[in-house]
């Protein structure tokens, strides 16, 4: 049985940190410095070459986190991500495969969409959770607002444009479970070790 995004988002707080890790070195110290602020739900994109090493290594050492994978786009990468440890699994866009790969494996997946026809695809499957990606070119608040009434059932994890300054309006609509925020681990402050920096933008939140 596959556990929902839902449940597992509920673990921390309703910002998700989406993070693009420059090195291994850097996983366990981010993951402390965001934790010790209350997140504890991380997404770790496989958009440098530690992701899949970050992942099994956050998943084996900080047991009491939410680990998953993001920027998931085919087959392989989800196998991988599994593989790793990852308790959930983020797609920049839906594949029916995907979903129904997941689902056999009881993994969370939150497929990205931007419009009506893939959304319908996530609610056929099965899935509770999509993500608006990128959420501010896909119309942003408005599209979400505009959804609620065709889609009762499936909420939002909106990333892509959402931003310190604008994060609370997508929180504040009641089909938004979380929202991604990439703005709390600026990379030049992960690369210089800065978790001082990174611990007084996390909060803020």
């Amino acid at each position: 049985m596959t556990i929902s995004f839902q449940e597992l988002a509920s673990a921390g707080k309703s910002i998700v940190p989406v993070i693009a890790l420059p090195s291994l070195d850097c996983a366990q110290p981010l993951a402390d410095t965001l934790s010790s602020c209350g997140f504890h739900v991380l997404e770790i994109t496989l958009r440098t070459d530690c992701a899949l090493e970050a992942i099994k290594l956050l998943s084996d050492t900080r047991p009491d986190l939410v680990i998953g994978a993001g920027t998931v786009k085919n087959s392989g990468q989800l196998t991988q991500a599994i593989a790793a440890g990852a308790q959930f699994v983020v797609s920049p866009g839906t594949d029916a495969v995907m979903i129904e790969q997941a689902n056999n494996q009881g993994v969370a997946l939150v497929p990205g969409v931007m419009t009506p026809s893939e959304i319908m695809i996530a609610e056929n499957h099965g899935l509770d959770t999509v993500k608006l990606f990128p959420a501010a070119l896909a119309g942003g608040t408005d599209f979400i607002s505009a959804m609620s009434a065709i889609f009762p059932t499936i909420k939002f994890f909106p990333t892509g444009g959402v931003s310190e300054d604008n994060v609370n309006q997508y929180l504040s609509l009641p089909n938004v479970v979380c929202a991604g925020g990439t703005w709390l681990t600026p990379k030049s402050l992960m690369e210089k070790g800065h978790w001082d920096k990174i611990h007084e933008i996390a909060q803020r939140c």
